[in-house]
């Protein structure tokens, strides 16, 4: 359920920008990325697969958006929601596969 609550409020949260300059600062396509990573490893370090059941939360969450009649309302097809996708799909496999530290 964890990883299906993140990656609704990532998928609300990633097309924010913020404008300086004339350039747009994606700060929610970041904010997405690393809220996605830092609950990975906090659900890793609560249960040994934790990360795992995560990754299949947040992947359901996208395949019902992907399939769902009219496609997808909150990822669209440009750059930054594929961002979001690819980025957040790989936070969660670097943070699943990653070495874990040994405890002393």
């Amino acid at each position: 359920m964890l990883g299906a609550y993140v990656a609704v409020l990532g998928a609300f949260v990633h097309r924010h920008v913020w404008r300086s300059h004339g350039v747009d600062w994606p700060w929610g396509l970041v904010l997405a990325i690393v809220a996605t990573y830092a609950v990975v490893l906090a659900a890793d370090r609560v249960v040994r697969t934790g990360g795992a059941w995560f990754g299949l939360g947040w992947g359901i969450v996208l395949l019902v958006q992907q399939f769902s009649p009219g496609g997808s309302y909150l990822v669209a097809s440009d750059w930054r929601g594929w961002a979001f996708t690819i980025g957040c799909l790989g936070a969660i496999v670097v943070g699943v596969v990653r070495t874990p530290r040994l405890e002393q």
